[in-house]
């Protein structure tokens, strides 16, 4: 099993290059995509200042749901996009897709024998595209188990929020730990996610 990230110009006939174009200045990530024959169904987070005004602009296909001020989530029901059949014709898997503003950065799971069927099926295609990154799933980039579990118990106990409601101090000795390696364990597992949510940003 191999992850790669594939570079390719904004579909022309993609929805989702679309709603980047009609919310300006949004940050668009597609978190979900699905197939039936031919036509895809996306769920895609937006986040645009006053996106509650853009999203009323939005196509009947489209379905928002309003989180927050500057945040909404859009499912876009039977569109097509050439690149996204492509990749899932191919067997791979979407783990996500950053819609950017002439071109979309799709980060894919499969194993190398459908990774050469989408790179065959794009030629044919015609896409245009570049392999960003291509290599084994690493393991230094994934939050550990025991930093999941203390990062969890971190944010249960209240140790992100405004104010505090637990210290570093405390929260070690709950865990029976010192606070100088909790801080360490929590920092990398920071790290970790805010690269995982952020990318190659």
């Amino acid at each position: 099993m191999i992850e790669v990230q594939i570079k390719t110009p904004s579909p022309p006939n993609c929805q989702m290059s679309w709603i980047k174009k009609v919310i300006d200045s949004a940050i668009v990530k597609v978190e979900n995509i699905s197939a039936f024959d031919e036509n895809l169904r996306s769920l895609i987070d937006v986040k645009a200042k006053e996106v509650e005004k853009a999203i009323k602009s939005l196509p009947p296909a489209c379905t928002a749901i309003l989180l927050s001020r500057d945040e909404a989530k859009v499912l876009v029901r039977n569109h097509s996009c050439d690149v996204a059949i492509n990749i899932l014709k191919a067997g791979c898997l979407i783990t996500s897709a950053d819609v950017r503003d002439e071109y979309v950065l799709w980060n894919l799971i499969c194993d190398e024998d459908s990774f050469v069927k989408l790179v065959r099926r794009l030629e044919e295609s015609g896409v245009d595209f570049e392999i960003t990154y291509k290599g084994n799933i690493n393991e230094k980039d994934r939050v550990t188990y025991r930093e999941e579990e203390i990062l969890r118990i971190a944010l249960k106990e209240g140790y992100f929020d405004y104010p505090k409601k637990i210290k570093l101090e405390e929260l070690a000795e709950m865990l029976s730990i010192a606070p100088s390696t909790l801080s360490e364990i929590l920092r990398r597992g920071q790290k970790k996610v805010l690269e995982k949510y952020f990318g190659n940003y």
